[in-house]
């Protein structure tokens, strides 16, 4: 579970901002938030995200992608004199040459048969060509709560330098040798088999998992065809009122003239000097995806781009939510609401606090004010403006006085706590 994430100079934030997860001790809810006994606190499962249009919502939930993204793929996925991408704010003369920073703590579930539960600190500084900070810290209690530093990585003008705690056991020095400026220590770490930082890029890896992302009918049947959760996401759909009562994978041959040209520009791409995929012969689809809807003369199939975009949101959302509530694992959807009804939102979200048993998480933006009245908490509703600079901050909604059951949309809409957009009237003068 994630407990905290921070993020600094990347895109619209500048200045350090926090995300926090853990529950406040004065909310009363029905659904009890789930235990970290080592910190003493609980997590919840949902952080919502509230704004005005281009207050720098989405650029939280692009900074919660880019960091995993950083973790998976900097030493596998890039050459030595590659720069690192990163975004850093461009409103001021400044920020372009300092670092870009991620942080986090989590929490890991141990293989053991208990499910031991431990808690980690991670992050990393980076500028266009070096990480110049990474550091990896574990949080434990015995008699009390002590912080133990597993790593600390620093690079200076090419030179990589990382200590490491007595607590972490492996080919740390090895590892720490093929490490470069512009690669992560815990990247290298997982890359050649480190077993105990291999468990912690496992986490970044397989359990925060984007959602909301539509696909085309061949790659939703490539992802649905493995899919382990399909009579639940079927009966979602069912119930979703969209008039969806199956779905079916057909098998699709694409005509030869076509598949020829295509063989011909992706064997191309392959055989570049330094392609990942040099040599490889790539897969054409083989499969197309669709639903099948209730007909007066019985179920009839519709191609799937000519499903309502709610449908389409739907489904690119259904699946990733029900792997995380099987599994415990973090999502994160940039507009969660987009073309879908009021009440199907505020249904998915009902769903991912009672069903989640996992520790389970949704992290997600939204307009739909009437979510507030009816379907979040108050430690779960995060508002996000822009100052006189143009920087993003974010506040927990906590941060206000505000009772418990008070009606939240109409705080919101009164501007009592912020974030909400100040528009009029809109006027234009057309020329002629």
């Amino acid at each position: 579970m994630l407990l905290r994430f921070g993020v600094e100079n990347h895109l619209s934030i500048r200045e350090r901002q926090e995300l926090v997860l853990t529950a406040a001790k004065r909310v009363k809810r029905s659904d009890p938030p789930v235990p970290v006994p080592i910190l003493g606190e609980a997590a919840v499962p949902l952080a919502v995200l509230y704004g005005a249009n281009a207050a720098g919502k989405s650029n939280l939930i692009h900074a919660i992608r880019t960091m995993r993204e950083h973790i998976v793929m900097s030493h596998k996925s890039r050459d030595a004199a590659d720069p690192i991408p990163r975004h850093p704010f461009l409103l001021d003369d400044i920020s372009a040459e300092k670092s870009t920073r991620f942080d986090c703590m989590f929490t890991v579930t141990g293989p053991d048969a208990n499910g031991s539960q431990e808690v980690y600190e991670y992050g990393f500084s980076c500028t266009d060509t070096e990480y110049t900070d990474e550091w990896l810290h574990r949080i434990v209690r015995h008699k009390r709560q002590t912080t133990q530093a597993l790593f600390h990585r620093t690079t200076e003008d090419g030179d990589v330098r990382v200590s490491f705690g007595g607590q972490l056991r492996g080919e740390n020095r090895a590892i720490a040798a093929l490490t470069r400026p512009n690669s992560l220590f815990l990247s290298a770490a997982a890359q050649n088999n480190h077993p105990q930082l291999g468990t912690i890029h496992r986490h970044f890896q397989k359990q925060w998992q984007p959602a909301g992302v539509v696909r085309t009918d061949h790659q939703l049947a490539e992802v649905f065809a493995r899919f382990e959760h399909r009579h639940a996401f079927m009966g979602l759909m069912r119930q979703a009122d969209l008039g969806v009562v199956g779905a079916e994978l057909e098998d699709y041959e694409i005509p030869k003239a076509v598949r020829e040209k295509i063989q011909e520009v992706q064997q191309a791409i392959a055989n570049l000097p330094g392609s990942a995929n040099e040599g490889a012969e790539l897969a054409l689809p083989q499969k197309r995806f669709c639903f099948t809807h209730a007909t007066a003369g019985g179920e009839r199939p519709l191609d799937y781009d000519m499903e309502s975009r709610g449908t389409q949101m739907l489904a690119a959302l259904a699946i990733p939510m029900l792997n995380a509530i099987s599994a415990g694992h973090l999502v994160v959807a940039d507009e969660l609401d987009s073309s879908l009804h009021h009440r199907l939102t505020e249904a998915l979200l009902r769903l991912f606090r009672s069903a989640n048993h996992n520790g389970a998480q949704l992290i997600a933006t939204v307009h739909d004010t009437a979510l507030l009245r009816d379907g979040l908490e108050l430690d779960e509703v995060w508002l996000v403006e822009k100052d006189a600079s143009g920087a993003s901050r974010f506040t927990p909604l906590t941060d206000f006085r505000i009772r418990s059951r008070e009606d939240l949309e109409r705080v919101y809409r009164d501007g009592r706590v912020g974030g909400a957009p100040v528009v009029g009237d809109l006027a234009v003068a057309l020329d002629g």
